[in-house]
């Protein structure tokens, strides 16, 4: 009998633990709700003012729960062809160009606020970047408690009479590091560069 109760107990904190929790949601840039699964698909360039062109997602995520409650996002990127990707969430900007599965930092949002991910795809060519985001709610430790909702992001840029027709023929200007200051190119780290067309693109160079 104390097996079986020992059993039922298990399996009713195995059920709880897999459970999703809602505390956070992911919503879209007219407020709705993007419910937990759901795949986006994000093919629209446009030119960001310092970093040049990407394709943005206008995901934000917002706290449901009348009490501040702490946050991370994790985010596996299956595929990216070329270029970066970018999330700013919940407090600094963390930038990757390989695949691989990542975590942003912890992070806290107040009750019933929204907060945007700037979650976006800098590509260096026409391809495909595919992401799939997990939101994570933490404990007042800033351990794990449970997963929230996640969505797939899958950008894809393949207009040939956009921003490529643009490249041919366009030198590098200037570069400068994050600081604003002048280097030389190729510079080791994250480094901006001005082109001849009067665009700006970020490159990292390791």
């Amino acid at each position: 009998m104390k097996k079986l109760f020992t059993l039922a107990l298990f399996l009713l904190t195995t059920a709880c633990a897999m459970a999703q929790d809602n505390t956070f949601q992911f919503v879209d840039e007219g407020g709705n709700v993007v419910a937990n699964g759901t795949t986006l698909n994000c093919q629209t360039l446009v030119e960001d003012v310092f970093l040049g062109n990407c394709i943005k997602t206008g995901l934000s995520v917002k706290n449901t729960t009348e009490a501040t409650a702490s946050i991370r996002m994790t985010y596996n990127i299956e595929t990216i062809d070329n270029g970066m990707f970018q999330i700013c969430f919940p407090e600094n900007c963390i930038t990757r160009s390989e695949a691989g599965e990542y975590a942003t930092t912890a992070g806290s949002l107040g009750a019933g606020m929204k907060r945007s991910l700037l979650c976006e795809w800098f590509p260096d060519g026409y391809g495909t970047c595919k992401v799939r985001l997990t939101i994570e709610v933490l404990n007042t430790l800033g351990l794990k408690k449970a997963d929230g909702p996640a969505v797939n992001i899958v950008f894809n840029y393949a207009d040939p009479a956009h921003i490529d027709s643009q490249k041919r023929n366009v030198t590098v200007t200037d570069s400068y590091n994050l600081q604003g200051q002048h280097v030389a190119a190729p510079h080791q780290g994250i480094s901006i560069s001005r082109l001849s067309n009067g665009k700006t693109v970020k490159h990292i160079n390791k």
